[in-house]
Order: structure tokens, then sequence, then C-alpha cells
């Protein structure tokens, strides 16, 4: 793949990150039977939770940032082991994420995924010093706001 280009590579990524997650988003209905709306509209949820059509579309788009940033890796000059440790960990609790909270119910451990997720994040902004790391500040803002969101379907429910 690292002879492929960086928009290519990027459409790649995308399209592999929007499949996992997709997967991780339909397993909750293969295995409980129902959908994730249907779970989500049964919860008390905070003052400033969205309405459930806001997610997919936001996900699909933060998820293809995220394929521009993964295609970006291969042109890393410092901390490339770090950075990828980082993103790809990041990635696996975000797939993972869905599968705890809605599959499994266990809002206390997404919860905690979640906030190891922000800290991954804010790692890779830090260790990454190049400006395409800038791109994965909407994604560090949703996260947050997905924080606040778990933790506080963990106290209400």
């Amino acid at each position: 793949m690292k002879n492929l280009s960086i928009p290519l590579r990027a459409v790649i990524f995308s399209i592999i990150i929007i499949i996992l997650g997709s997967v991780s988003a339909f397993s909750v209905e293969w295995v409980r039977g129902v959908s994730i709306g249907v779970i989500y509209a049964s919860f008390r949820l905070p003052t400033l939770a969205p309405p459930q059509w806001l997610f997919g579309p936001t996900w699909i788009l933060l998820y293809i940032m995220l394929g521009i940033y993964c295609a970006s890796l291969s042109r890393l000059d410092s901390n490339r082991k770090s950075i990828y440790f980082l993103m790809y960990v990041q990635l696996g609790l975000n797939i993972l994420w869905t599968v705890a909270f809605f599959t499994l119910g266990n809002f206390l451990l997404a919860s905690i995924m979640i906030i190891i997720m922000d800290g991954l994040v804010i790692a890779l902004l830090r260790f990454d010093q190049r400006k395409i790391k800038y791109i994965l500040i909407p994604y560090l803002i949703w996260l947050l706001f997905a924080s606040y969101l778990s933790l506080a379907v963990t106290i209400l429910n």
C-alpha cells in the first residue's frame, strides 16, 4: 500500500474504517435483536443529548477524517512507533466501544474506554508534529462530547 498515492490510501483507509464501524454497529442488532436506535431511545439521556439521527452522518464524516489521517502515517519522520500505537489502539477502542456500550450494556466499561480514547487522541495531537494532526480536532471534540454522554448514561441509567 506504500506505493499508492496519499489520496487513494485515504479513500481505502476511510472505507475500511467505515466498514469496521458499521460492522460494530450492526453487531448490536445481530446479538441483541434490536437496533442501536431502539436501545438509545430507551435510555434516560442528559439534557445535551443529540437526536439519534445525528450519530450516523457524524461518524461517517469523522471516520473519513480518520482515514485521511491514517493515510498520512506513512509520511511520519519522528515519533513513528508512538503515533502508530496511539492511533491504532484508539481506533480499536473506538470500534469496540459500541460493543461494550450497546451490545454488552456495560456503560462503565464503555465510559472508561472512551476516556482512554480521549487521552490517546490528545497524545496524538501532542506527539505528531505535522499539520495533518489538526484533522483530529473535530474527532477529539466529538469524543469529549461522547464521553459526557457515556458518563451521563452511566449515571442516569
